[in-house]
């Protein structure tokens, strides 16, 4: 008869996720996710096999979590001009916040993605979906004349796409709000 869990499954893959934010892939030991997570070794072999089933499934849960927060916020019918100026506005205060280990999905794109190919397969459908988001919004725009009929809202979305990939990479290097948000005010340009 199998064992029953020891854990919560929920609670120890964001327990994961926050130490591989921190860490990154390569610097986080099985041996940190015992100790941190309160798990035994055998119990976390169990349920995920290893550490990169166990990185894949806290970065599938990030990654769900965060889809399911830009789908919110894009969905505010607000006009396009604040929506984006809010998004961008959260993501700086959230980045650049006194310990903020940024985004996980940019740091597995430039720690992992140039050669691991199922992160960068990961990649190449979450930067879909985005997209996918960000151009169903801007299209909803441009009906209501909020941008103008000109303006391409996939090339607007991979635009704002790239903007946010850019932000998420100098957030964590650099951390210089003004800077960034004076880049922020350059991108909302281009619905102009």
């Amino acid at each position: 008869m199998p064992r029953a869990k020891e854990f919560d499954e929920a609670e120890v893959l964001d327990q994961a996720l926050e130490l591989f934010r921190a860490r990154g892939f390569k610097h986080t030991s099985f041996g940190d996710l015992t100790d941190k997570l309160g798990v035994s070794r055998q119990s976390l072999y169990d349920t995920y096999g290893d550490k990169n089933a166990l990185y894949h499934a806290a970065l599938k849960r990030y990654l769900d979590r965060s889809l399911d927060m830009l789908g919110r916020t894009l969905g505010d019918p607000a006009p396009i001009r604040a929506v984006l100026g809010g998004f961008f506005e959260a993501m700086l205060a959230g980045n650049c916040s006194k310990g903020s280990p940024g985004c996980l999905m940019v740091n597995s794109m430039v720690e992992q993605a140039p050669h691991d190919a199922d992160i960068r397969a990961i990649a190449e459908r979450h930067a879909r979906s985005i997209q996918e988001l960000f151009t169903s919004r801007l299209v909803i725009a441009q009906r209501k004349g909020e941008i103008s009929k000109s303006k391409d809202p996939a090339a607007l979305a991979a635009f704002y796409y790239h903007t946010m990939l850019g932000l998420g990479v100098a957030t964590r290097a650099m951390g210089n709000t003004e800077w960034l948000r004076q880049s922020v005010g350059i991108a909302l340009q281009a619905l102009d």
